[in-house]
């Protein structure tokens, strides 16, 4: 994703390079313009992208950390019912 965003945004710095140098008509300002706007809106879903997978990443910590209490819960259970059933085996 971000390698796009760095596409987009190394294009629209040559066309910006380009006018500079005196190449600018109405339609290389249009193509200018419209791609800068082209760059924002990649940004902008870059940004939005980054964060939904930031988020869905605390979701699955947050997972991983109920089901490894849940694991710890369930291990000490079958331990205790081990114990009682070895202690009524033995009287």
């Amino acid at each position: 994703m971000q390698k796009t965003v760095q596409i987009v945004k190394y294009s629209a710095l040559a066309v910006v390079i380009a006018l500079a140098a005196g190449c600018a008509s109405s339609e290389t300002t249009k193509a200018v313009e419209d791609s800068q706007r082209a760059v924002a809106q990649a940004t902008d879903l870059a940004n939005q992208a980054n964060r939904a997978a930031a988020e869905a990443s605390r979701k699955a910590d947050a997972a991983m950390r109920a089901a490894q209490d849940a694991k710890s819960c369930c291990e000490s259970n079958s331990e205790r019912v081990s114990r009682a059933f070895e202690k009524s085996m033995r009287k």
